[in-house]
């Protein structure tokens, strides 16, 4: 079908700087902490089933418009103490829509062109060692390491037919779900 770079397929936006001391149990609204996705998290973030509790903030927090999380939105790590780290991607499911934010540290990375982009294939793309090396020739930073969403929007990618990018993101998933099935009975094992 041919490639396209991400900036014509989808949009970038950071999330919202909310300090630890500010995120509770309970809340007004869920908020994706960048330190949370280090430690928890593999691939996806469900709200309705979270692989680790996910914390709120409240009401009262600054949030623009374009720092709301919405569902089948990549939450995508641009920050890190080591290049290896960088482009941490986790698609975020949420199909009740409940309020969430992006925290800070995160890129969310909203596809505008369903048509022709599923994101469960672009979440996946991006954990290929292919996609990390294009990545990391945008890295700039010294002690902390960050790639710009501008330079993310750059990145050209190939573009299957919609049923072949489904049928992959069918497959993939089902390896998934059977990795996390022997994580856990690896921890239950291991307890």
């Amino acid at each position: 079908m041919g490639s396209k770079k991400l900036g014509e397929l989808c949009s970038f936006s950071r999330g919202a700087s909310v300090p630890r001391t500010r995120m509770y149990e309970t809340g007004d609204y869920l908020y994706i902490h960048y330190g949370d996705l280090y430690k928890g998290f593999n691939l996806r973030i469900d709200v309705n089933n979270p692989q680790k509790p996910i914390p709120y903030i409240l009401g009262n927090e600054r949030i623009k418009e374009e720092q709301w999380l919405h569902d089948q939105d990549i939450v995508y790590v641009l920050t890190s103490e080591t290049v290896e780290d960088l482009g941490r991607s986790f698609l975020f499911n949420n199909p009740l829509d409940l309020p969430t934010v992006a925290g800070t540290e995160t890129t969310i990375v909203h596809v505008n062109r369903k048509d022709l982009l599923v994101p469960a294939y672009l979440n996946y793309l991006m954990h290929l060692p292919r996609f990390k090396l294009l990545l990391r020739q945008y890295v700039r930073g010294m002690k902390v390491f960050r790639v710009h969403p501008d330079d993310l929007s750059r990145i050209e990618i190939d573009l299957p037919t919609i049923q072949q990018q489904q049928k992959t993101v069918f497959l993939l998933d089902l390896l998934f779900k059977k990795q996390m099935a022997i994580s856990r009975t690896n921890d239950y094992l291991a307890a």
